[in-house]
């Protein structure tokens, strides 16, 4: 177990509870899926490593706490653009919650299976005094985040159960009326490139091709498994391995191999996968990378700047987990990985490499007076203004 100091997001979907006491378990499976749709996209892109879900809560974590409040600020928007086109049983409204803290997280790195502290028990009291379509933060998030990039009221001192002292809270300001504009601005959501308009019916297509016939069919078939004979039993029991087996290739074994640290597995899986779509196909080059990314992390033999250059070539054809991938990086609280980054995202000469180069861009703006003496830059905000250059006007200064 290892111990790092992290920004912790909570959300929490309203009203879910009692929807299950009134709806079947595949109508709040349905929610649920929805939900993930349309908030995982965004969490991604802000750099976030959700841990866990539970139930309709998921629990995330970020390097830094500016990114966490711009990542808030950006699914609450999207919520509202989904809820405007939505049916009326079918918006989905949630609470986020940062905390910032000392925390403790199990699992290979990178890719935590759990995290304990006391930051996460006091976001998990803060939720409990926000409202839907609201972001709320702790004090220490309010000292570390930028004020310029997140504007923020306070609240006031609150006195949550099991902490001895009041604790004073903040919520980020809205921007707009949440009426016929977003609730934040749009502002961070702007910010997250090639994510189509939350439509329901797209939603609902992109739900329903992940699930397996087999699973269907096998969820059909257990339910008569009591009059089945032994020869039926073992029929579904073959049933059931191939469409185990049918999910964890859809899903993608390599991904699944990696972030359990089986590094062999995932190469073997990868270089399968090369066969039959290429060595040069977008969706190997990340696998690729990611693999290089997680054994450098894992110090198991990885460089992170050959992982890093796999992405940026995987981003020259188009790919969107690469994309994803660079961007978080550009937020890393390691000068050596922005900076890496950002060279990555440059040598990709593409028009999807602009956004993360000008976030980049502005949060390591050009040494000054002030800059001279700034330890946190390394020169990567340099390299994503020749990059933005390169690729044509300049649109972060």
């Amino acid at each position: 177990m290892r111990t790092e100091n992290l920004a912790v997001m909570l959300t929490d979907m309203k009203g879910f509870t009692a929807a299950t006491s009134r709806q079947s378990r595949v109508e709040n499976a349905r929610m649920l899926a929805f939900q993930d749709a349309l908030i995982s996209p965004v969490v991604r892109a802000f750099g976030g490593a959700r841990v866990k879900t539970i139930g309709d809560a998921y629990l995330v974590l970020f390097s830094s706490p500016t990114a966490g409040l711009l990542c808030g600020m950006a699914l609450q928007d999207r919520l509202w653009d989904y809820n405007r086109r939505a049916g009326t049983d079918e918006r989905i409204e949630v609470r986020v919650v940062l905390s910032l803290g000392e925390v403790r997280l199990e699992g290979p790195p990178g890719r935590p299976t759990d995290v304990y502290g006391e930051a996460v028990n006091l976001a998990s009291r803060v939720e409990a005094e926000a409202e839907a379509g609201e972001i709320w933060f702790t004090e220490a998030v309010r000292l570390v985040a930028d004020p310029g990039e997140v504007p923020g009221d306070e609240v006031g001192l609150r006195a949550l159960k099991g902490f001895v002292e009041p604790v004073r809270l903040f919520r980020v300001s809205r921007a707009g009326s949440g009426i016929d504009e977003p609730p934040y601005g749009g502002v961070a959501l702007e910010r997250v490139s090639g994510l189509p308009a939350p439509e329901p019916g797209r939603l609902g297509r992109a739900v329903r091709r992940r699930e397996l016939a087999l699973f269907r069919a096998f969820a059909g078939l257990r339910e008569r498994a009591a009059g089945f004979s032994l020869t039926g039993l073992v029929v579904l029991v073959v049933l059931a391995a191939g469409a185990v087996v049918g999910y964890r290739w859809w899903r993608g074994e390599p991904d699944r191999l990696i972030s359990e640290g089986r590094f062999k597995e995932a190469s073997a899986a990868i270089e399968e996968r090369a066969v039959r779509l290429g060595p040069e196909a977008p969706a190997v080059l990340y696998l690729r990378g990611r693999l290089e990314v997680a054994r450098a992390d894992a110090d198991a033999g990885g460089k992170l700047e050959r992982g890093f250059q796999l992405w940026s070539r995987a981003l020259a054809k188009g790919s969107e987990p690469s994309r994803a991938a660079l961007s978080g990086e550009t937020r890393s609280p390691a000068c050596t990985r922005r900076l890496l980054a950002a060279r990555a995202l440059v040598d990709a000469r593409t028009e999807g490499a602009r956004q993360p180069l000008e976030a980049l861009a502005q949060s390591e703006p050009p040494a000054g007076l002030a800059g001279l003496y700034d330890s946190s830059r390394c020169g990567a905000g340099d390299v994503a203004r020749e990059g933005l250059e390169a690729l044509g006007e300049v649109r972060v200064k």
